[in-house]
């Protein structure tokens, strides 16, 4: 989610050790105070409280810890109920993708089966078929089919099955078709 609002993968990397990483004294403090509310009882520090008084005053104090505590709750609620919200940006996902592919030495069978996991993980396909099949096949409700093409030609094809019975939007097709790009050279 963070990526959608412009964070970078470097201020991503940072959250995970703030004090390393070199975001602005009022971010700090922001992240440490949340860090604070989150982990543990929830009692905030004295010196983290005073840090945050430095840069922000009361009324901003109290909107982020509304915020923080909102995200702490639907969190909690969510885990609770083992219900998944977070579908993986896209980008990121083809990244992986291109990763995963960019290993010349893994064989092909191995590759498509490590690509389709990613993409079950990423986006809750039910079930995520790469194969090496040159005929187009029609697509169902719930499915989609992708031909993987090289030079023009059919060389594979991408079938996901949704976990859901909606049809796939074109948002969904085209990030199927990314993938088939990325895998085209493997597969020809």
């Amino acid at each position: 989610m963070a990526k959608q609002f412009g964070v970078g993968d470097d201020a991503l990397a940072g959250l995970h050790d703030p004090a390393s990483h070199p975001f602005p004294p009022d971010q700090k403090a922001a992240l440490q105070f949340a860090d604070a509310m989150t982990n543990g009882p929830g009692q905030v520090p004295d010196p983290v409280f005073g840090e945050l008084r430095r840069h922000f005053n009361e009324p901003q104090i109290v909107e982020i810890a509304c915020v923080v505590g909102l995200f702490n709750y639907f969190n909690r609620f969510n885990n609770a109920l083992h219900v998944e919200i977070t579908l993986m940006d896209p980008d990121i996902l083809v990244r992986r993708i291109e990763e995963a592919a960019a290993g010349s030495a893994i064989p092909l069978s191995d590759l498509c089966d490590r690509v389709a996991g990613i993409l079950k993980e990423g986006r809750r396909y039910a079930r995520v078929e790469i194969s090496r099949r040159q005929d187009e096949t029609k697509a169902t409700g719930g499915e989609i089919v992708v031909p993987i093409r090289a030079s023009g030609k059919v060389v594979g094809v991408i079938t996901a099955e949704s976990d859901r019975k909606e049809a796939f939007d074109d948002e969904e097709r085209s990030l199927v078709e990314r993938v088939a790009a990325v895998l085209a050279p493997r597969i020809a």
